[in-house]
């Protein structure tokens, strides 16, 4: 299916390279974001949800908030590029992207579920 291919790739570039499909901008600051996020998600600061979006599990202030909500407003961006690239739409694109998040997490990351409860893996 072409947005399996897509959200494959989507892994694949996001964490070794630039973003497929995404425009520079959009890449550049997904990617130097990048070792925040690993660091929060770590740490147990910031978890994923369903929805492919980062979420925070415990605060931390004004730095931390503005964090999450640059990285989610580039997700949705994201989002919307791929889905008009393989046709889909944004919503099926971010739950793929959330299913391989929760695939490829390291131990220990967290997660929340539609119940609205988090689990670590």
């Amino acid at each position: 299916m072409k947005l399996n291919y897509f959200v494959t790739l989507l892994f694949t570039t996001y964490f070794l390279s630039s973003l497929a499909g995404a425009d520079n901008s959009l890449s550049q600051r997904m990617k130097s974001r990048l070792p925040e996020v690993l660091a929060l998600k770590n740490s147990g600061a910031v978890g994923e949800g369903m929805d492919g979006k980062l979420l925070i599990r415990k605060e931390e202030g004004d730095k931390l908030e503005k964090l999450v909500k640059a990285e989610n407003k580039d997700r949705s961006a994201l989002f919307v590029l791929l889905a008009k690239k393989t046709g889909g739409t944004p919503e099926e694109v971010a739950k793929k992207f959330a299913q391989g998040m929760a695939s490829k997490a390291k131990k220990g990351h967290w997660f929340k579920k539609p119940s609205g409860n988090w689990v670590s893996k």
